[in-house]
């Protein structure tokens, strides 16, 4: 219940301010839900195009980000020439380049799940090289006494340091890869809540227009929510953390 007071507020509060206002452009909460639910099945189509591009982009990112992430974060002389690179590169904003990759990709999917991947790929990158590198070198030393290899210190070591990382990467990134994928959508396509959103602006159909901005979010939260599950799954002993130093 606790989960969904933010929720219910958030949902009390646009439902009074829209009464108060008395405003067409923003109407009451109640009436995009019944418009929602009149058009579910027109929104719902282009949610799943959005949620495709999403999960496709996020996925390529963590599968090939995650490796290339702790491949420079262990070596320490590819880590001194690759790491200027990339934290050259990670801070620029990934939307300049949308131009540039319609150019390279087309307008279609390609482009759109190649922005979410690019702007997903430095952050898992970045938050895997840093988590190798925070890891005490004292942790090394048992399976280096028992000459284990590579393989046996990336499996039992680096990839249990580095996963609860990566999670949070990917969390933080969502946010800022559903923002442009709504902006990338905007273009080269009819499918996707980017062009369903404003395609209801520009006819000032309001209720839908809020309708999609809804789905949106709610793509959002399950998106953070999957991830989070994920995390409890593959990294149980933080949950197991979690636990231990909450609050008596």
């Amino acid at each position: 219940m606790k989960k969904w007071f933010g929720i219910l507020l958030l949902v009390v509060l646009w439902q009074l301010t829209a009464i108060l206002t008395g405003n067409n452009i923003f109407p009451p909460f109640l009436q995009v839900m019944k418009s929602l639910v009149l058009n579910f099945a027109s929104v719902i189509v282009h949610g799943f195009y959005s949620s495709f591009r999403l999960a496709a982009g996020v996925l390529l990112a963590v599968l090939l980000g995650m490796p290339a992430g702790i491949l420079i974060g262990y070596h320490k002389q590819l880590s001194e020439y690759i790491s200027p690179v990339i934290y050259l590169l990670a801070p620029i904003p990934k939307i300049a380049l949308l131009p540039l990759i319609m150019l390279l990709f087309g307008i279609g999917d390609l482009s759109k799940i190649f922005i979410i991947f690019i702007i997903m790929f430095f952050q898992v990158v970045v938050a895997a090289h840093d988590a190798v590198k925070n890891i005490p070198r004292e942790y090394f030393i048992p399976l280096r006494t028992i000459r284990a290899g590579h393989k046996a210190i990336i499996f039992h070591i680096i990839i249990p340091a580095v996963l609860p990382e990566m999670f949070t990467s990917v969390r933080i990134g969502l946010a800022t890869g559903i923002s442009v994928l709504f902006f990338a959508e905007t273009f080269g396509t009819r499918w996707g809540l980017g062009f369903y959103i404003m395609d209801m602006w520009m006819r000032l159909d309001y209720k839908q227009m809020y309708a999609g901005i809804l789905v949106l979010g709610i793509l959002g939260l399950i998106s953070v929510t999957i991830v989070n599950r994920l995390q409890r799954r593959i990294c149980p002993w933080m949950s197991a953390q979690d636990k231990q130093n909450e609050p008596k």
